[in-house]
């Protein structure tokens, strides 16, 4: 009996931690977030999950809720032109921002990127008139493990199209940094850029930037924030631009 407890020992340690973490995400969702950062699970904002990589230094909106200066990138009211990119099966996909867009910077690595799937999946099911588009623009993810992930079968998988940005061009030219970064298109301009909500943890959202945002846009409004910081746990893994 004695030896039979001993097998069991880790199998029983194992599921009273499972426990102990679904109990925080039901009862102390605002404890969660950083009961999963102590277990090692996920890193905090700021800190980077990406070996070699420093996290980028993610700036807090204006109080206007406006884009601060030294945020690269595209501005609030720039008009990029058509890209195209490929998806991950090398299906050219271009992207015209002249219909009311979506663009989302994502990951099959990093946890935050993981997280928000479903909640991504729900905003593109409410918000049906708007393109939405995922990209991928780390150079630490291949196609093939991207596959893996995106087209697992899981229910919950992003069902988002996701296009491959080989080199980071793209994401150079929006200046977008951690996965998840959002931009936001109608009548072809830059209308908001940064968070999709105020949490990681879903049981924590107070706020949903995103979703109100586009509420106000489709409507023609101005949106309530033209910015919010961007939650990612995953700085972009980019090539650097070979020297001339």
């Amino acid at each position: 009996m004695k030896s039979s407890w001993r097998y069991l020992t880790p199998f029983v340690i194992t599921g009273m931690v499972a426990a102990s973490v679904y109990g925080a995400y039901l009862f102390a969702p605002k404890g969660f977030e950083e009961c999963c950062e102590y277990l090692g699970l996920l890193a905090p904002e700021g800190v980077s999950e990406v070996p070699g990589v420093e996290h980028a230094a993610i700036e807090q909106a204006r109080d206007d809720g406006g884009l601060p200066d030294s945020v690269p990138g595209l501005r609030i009211g720039d008009k990029p032109e058509p890209i195209t990119l490929p998806d991950l099966h090398g299906v050219p996909v271009t992207i015209d921002f002249g219909k009311p867009t979506a663009v989302v910077w994502v990951s099959s690595y990093c946890p935050t990127s993981k997280i928000y799937e479903e909640r991504l999946n729900k905003l593109a099911a409410d918000f049906p008139g708007v393109q939405w588009f995922a990209i991928n623009s780390s150079a630490m993810e291949g196609v093939p493990e991207l596959i893996r992930h995106f087209e697992d079968g899981d229910a919950n998988r992003l069902k988002i199209r996701v296009l491959k940005d080989e080199g980071n061009a793209i994401a150079d030219r929006f200046g977008a940094r951690v996965t998840t970064e959002t931009y936001i298109f109608t009548g072809g301009e830059l209308r908001y850029r940064g968070a999709i909500d105020d949490a990681r943890n879903p049981q924590s959202v107070e706020v949903e930037y995103l979703r109100k945002v586009l509420s106000s846009v489709l409507a023609g409004r101005n949106p309530p924030w033209r910015y919010q910081p961007p939650k990612g746990c995953c700085p972009i893994d980019k090539l650097k631009p070979a020297k001339q």
